[in-house]
């Protein structure tokens, strides 16, 4: 009999990541789509998916820090370990005025406690908004295209910026994927979902294979 192996994940973020939506009334994190299509794929895994979503938090000068930390400490202790990191944010100290290159930096920092911990990386690209302004769409290039090119050991990205194009939709669909703009629907949660899924699945499988 083949034994049940273990999966951590923690989804780890902002808004998006705690899934904000009608005024934050209402929240649907991306990580129950994620959650349930990891157990559907993976059926000799036990899995278990958390979500650390602060509405509102800054990578610089936020709490993200000192969110993340305890979350490394606590599973030492527990002689645990978490397996993926799955990490989103940038966003809101985009809409603060703070440079790419400063965020890009204050994220490796965040990503390394993960890597030194022993826990895999997959880092989110910055989320399309309804903010089409040349000098936005520059600055949320020049930030995503850092991600997109930063090579480590045991670090990933998954591209949502790519995956949901505001611009890119039919008026029809955003009313469906999109709620205010910036944030999205259930139905957005989900393809969120849906994008880091085959992310990571590909990834497992790939290390599967070798």
């Amino acid at each position: 009999m083949a034994q049940i192996q273990e999966l951590r994940v923690l989804c780890f973020g902002a808004s998006i990541t705690a899934g904000l939506y009608n005024f934050g009334i209402q929240h649907h994190p991306y990580a129950t789509r994620l959650k349930s299509r990891l157990k559907a794929s993976l059926p000799l895994h036990y899995v278990q998916v958390e979500v650390d979503g602060l509405s509102g938090d800054h990578v610089i000068k936020g709490e993200y820090l000192s969110r993340l930390k305890p979350h490394f400490d606590a599973t030492a202790g527990k002689g645990e370990k978490l397996d993926w990191l799955i990490f989103q944010g940038g966003g809101n100290d985009l809409m603060w005025g703070e440079e790419p290159a400063a965020i890009f930096e204050a994220m490796q920092k965040l990503w390394q406690i993960s890597l030194q911990g022993g826990t895999k990386v997959m880092a989110l690209t910055v989320t399309d908004t309804e903010d089409q302004r040349p000098q936005t769409r520059e600055s949320y290039r020049k930030l995503n295209d850092m991600i997109i090119s930063h090579q480590d050991k045991n670090f990933f990205v998954a591209d949502l910026f790519s995956k949901i194009p505001y611009a890119g939709m039919s008026q029809e669909t955003r009313k469906i994927v999109w709620d205010d703009g910036l944030h999205f629907k259930p139905a957005g949660y989900d393809m969120i979902g849906d994008a880091v899924a085959d992310r990571l699945l590909e990834i497992i499988g790939a290390a599967c294979i070798s």
